[in-house]
């Protein structure tokens, strides 16, 4: 199930799928998890976790700057630039 879950994730985020599987790899490597092997309950806890520590880094973000939070417009054409 792993490698075909794994097309499926990336496919469907719309995203650039190499940025897409790239990130998802590293996600899935900083849990144990082989990502050719993963199940859809991994999944769901890898990203849970990795969605816990975006959220938590926003946060500290955020306090850090005293409140002000500054946006960057980005069109979708530009994903995955520099």
């Amino acid at each position: 199930m792993g490698n075909e879950l794994f097309k499926a994730v990336t496919g469907a985020t719309g995203l650039p799928s190499d940025l897409v599987a790239n990130e998802l790899s590293k996600v899935l490597s900083n849990v144990g998890i082989a990502r050719d092997e993963v199940t859809l309950e991994e999944l769901r806890l890898a990203l849970a976790e990795y969605l816990r520590e975006v959220i938590i880094h926003a946060k500290d973000k955020f306090d850090e700057e005293g409140g002000i939070v500054i946006e960057e417009v980005i069109s979708p054409e530009d994903l995955g630039k520099e």
